[in-house]
């Protein structure tokens, strides 16, 4: 009972955090751009939370606490996973620098894995195979999306009339991409809360579980989500709300589709990838690749996750006899 109230504890704390932070990236278009209030926001982010993570979310939770790792019986290593997320995640953050919290938390888990040397190898080579495609298609596709906006010219002025011209149906998509960002991240990211309990073991059914954590995201959204959306409504970068549609819409399709497969998904990976091929197309590859921030964000995505590994092992071997 205690190991439960813990676990659930920390969990509140992770879902919050994760809620504000998702809200933050899901409805900054929509809310940025004035469509919206911040309340109504809020209560479709998390009613798009809930059903993304009870349609799909239980192939992420399948995959994360059987398939990666062969069975662990040990109700300590529920709480140890979480613990060593959290503390990396907090890490990150102390960076700067966005950092996936399926990855993470996968990582958490081959620490363990490693612990009882029951690591399902093939399955964490398709999931980072898998995250690897899907970065190189949504730069592609975003890439291939903007590039046909951009740089204005006689060819593609037609395009930038019809966005001129279509203001209310501009703002109907901008909101549907907004919810679609949000079904996405209740398909993957739900999980990744979910996934350690089941380590533990709980009388609680999968699709209350969802409900009960999608809750907490819409709690973060409600309390923490101001600050973050309103820095990001004010300082959205060059990419303007229809750019950012453009991204949420690219990417949360790969999310989707890798939660329907069972595959934890990177989704600032996705975006991050995303962001990056506006770059390109407004400021060219040398000047996007010689950026002091993406050298430091790609150097943070690959210790962070090794650092995750480590902790999680290292607090199997401390905790665990």
């Amino acid at each position: 009972m205690g190991l439960t109230l813990v676990y659930f504890s920390i969990s509140v704390f992770l879902a919050i955090n994760m809620g504000a932070s998702g809200f933050s990236i899901a409805f900054t278009p929509s809310y940025g751009s004035g469509i919206i209030k911040r309340n109504k926001a809020v209560a479709l982010f998390f009613g798009f939370v809930v059903l993304g993570a009870v349609l799909v979310g239980p192939r992420v939770v399948e995959t994360l606490s059987t398939r990666l790792v062969d069975q662990i019986t040990n109700p300590v290593s529920g709480v140890v996973i979480l613990s060593s997320a959290v503390i990396t995640m907090f890490a990150a953050n102390i960076l700067k620098v966005p950092q996936s919290t399926s990855f993470i938390m996968v990582s958490a888990f081959i620490g363990a894995g490693l612990y009882y040397e029951n690591v399902n190898y093939q399955k964490l080579l398709e999931i980072v195979i898998f995250a690897i495609v899907f970065s190189a298609l949504s730069f592609i596709a975003t890439y291939i999306i903007i590039k046909r906006f951009y740089p204005l010219t006689s060819k593609n002025m037609h395009l930038h009339e019809k966005v001129c011209s279509n203001n209310k149906l501009i703002k109907k998509l901008i909101l549907f991409t907004d919810c679609y960002s949000g079904f996405a991240i209740g398909t993957n990211n739900v999980a990744n809360v979910i996934a350690p309990i089941f380590i533990i073991g709980t009388a609680l059914n999968v699709p209350f579980l969802f409900v009960l954590f999608s809750l907490m995201f819409g709690i973060g959204a409600l309390t923490m989500g101001k600050g973050n959306i309103d820095t990001l409504s004010k300082n959205i970068i060059p990419l303007g709300e229809i750019s950012a549609s453009i991204i949420s819409l690219v990417t949360s399709n790969f999310v989707i589709i890798a939660s329907m497969l069972g595959l934890p998904a990177p989704y600032v990976q996705f975006t991050t990838f995303s962001v990056l091929a506006i770059c390109m197309v407004k400021d060219g590859f040398r000047q996007t690749s010689g950026k002091k921030i993406v050298l430091r964000i790609f150097s943070v995505w690959l210790i962070v996750p090794v650092v995750a590994v480590v902790i999680s092992w290292s607090l199997h071997h401390l905790l665990i006899r």
